[in-house]
């Protein structure tokens, strides 16, 4: 896998601090992204807000903290995602970008950011029911309260908030499960998320979608001529030939490098006849504090990962950035090169994260 999967090998790093901005969302015509601040009037959502079919969330606010975003000092954050749905019928991916994802009545002091892709296969309905409630059952699960320690430091403990993804997301797939049986649903989800709470960076995945990030080398800082940021893929790829045995061991098999000789990933959200033959829901989980060598992630689903590199995705987007071109421009760049001159035939979504010091991340000149 390229680039390795980024454990405690960066655990040893300091973040920095910065200037914490939040954002906030609304609907926006397909291949739009969202980049930009929280505006101070809209109401605390107990959910995320998720787009699929081509309906893309849109900001017009600027990125600076506003009276509703956490007062704690931190890296700024901006985002923006872009998707397509290729030569495909429909649109089954699923996005979800929250630069503010405390729930209500939790602390002010308080960072919490939520990003996902949910990669939908037979249909959309697993991956809508996943992007519309993984975030509120990791939270009943404890990511802020047993992972967010009242101590001195406040930093939080990654043990405990990979325990609380790791149970949101089985929480999620037994009540999803609950539905599939309900409403006859046959199709299931792959995803890829991020929580960023306070400086901790949390990274988890079932499938196929991956998240990368582009790191850049000792005693670089970003935005120099010279300096070009490494890919370290952060996800482990769920594919049955890989997990053959522990299939075999769940009781399923593994015909021509797939599930029960139907489907390929051997990790998702649905997939619900799979599920007793070695389908598993479990996440892998990745954890690392930020740091000031760490430039932004990109999140995408199988088919942006399929005709996209990860050092090749990193540095195209790290040379659209030193154009000069916001998040939202970067997005639409990728998927247009994706879609249009690698000809990717699945559906298409990319999403970056950036991090950096306030005046850096501010700076968002070009949107086209």
């Amino acid at each position: 896998m390229e680039g390795g999967i980024l454990e405690d090998a960066i655990a040893k790093d300091q973040s920095e601090q910065g200037a914490l901005a939040a954002g906030h969302r609304k609907r926006g015509p397909e291949d739009e992204s969202v980049e930009a601040a929280r505006d101070a009037k809209e109401p605390r959502l107990q959910e995320p807000a998720v787009t699929s079919g081509g309906e893309v969330p849109s900001s017009a606010g600027q990125p600076n903290a506003s009276p509703n975003a956490p007062t704690t000092t931190g890296t700024f954050l901006t985002a923006a995602y872009s998707e397509d749905k290729g030569c495909r019928n429909t649109m089954e991916d699923v996005c979800v970008l929250s630069l503010d994802a405390r729930l209500e009545g939790q602390s002010e002091t308080c960072r919490l950011a939520y990003f996902g892709i949910f990669d939908g296969h037979g249909g959309v309905s697993c991956a809508s029911f996943a992007a519309q409630h993984l975030h509120a059952r990791v939270m009943e699960s404890g990511l802020i309260q047993k992972g967010l320690p009242t101590s001195s430091d406040g930093k939080p403990d990654a043990k405990a908030c990979k325990t609380a993804i790791v149970e949101g997301y089985k929480k999620t797939d037994e009540a999803l499960l609950k539905e599939c049986a309900a409403k006859n649903w046959q199709d299931g989800a792959c995803a890829v998320t991020v929580w960023v709470l306070q400086e901790l960076v949390l990274v988890a995945n079932v499938g196929d979608a991956k998240c990368v990030l582009g790191r850049l080398p000792d005693k670089s800082t970003y935005g120099a001529s010279d300096s070009k940021p490494k890919a370290i893929v952060l996800t482990k790829e769920h594919t049955a030939l890989l997990e053959r045995q522990r299939i075999e061991k769940a009781g399923g098999t593994v015909v021509n490098g797939r599930l029960a000789g139907r489907i390929q990933i051997a990790r998702s959200f649905g997939d619900a006849a799979f599920k007793k033959l070695g389908c598993s829901s479990m996440p892998d989980v990745t954890a690392f504090p930020l740091t000031a060598r760490d430039a932004f992630l990109l999140l995408g689903c199988d088919g942006f990962w399929g005709v996209f590199g990860a050092q090749e995705a990193v540095d195209t987007a790290h040379s659209l950035l030193a154009e000069g071109l916001g998040d939202k421009a970067v997005t639409n760049r990728l998927l247009n090169v994706a879609v249009r001159e690698k000809r990717c035939k699945d559906n298409c979504s990319v999403m970056i994260v950036r991090f950096g010091s306030s005046q850096a991340a501010a700076v968002q000149p070009d949107t086209r």
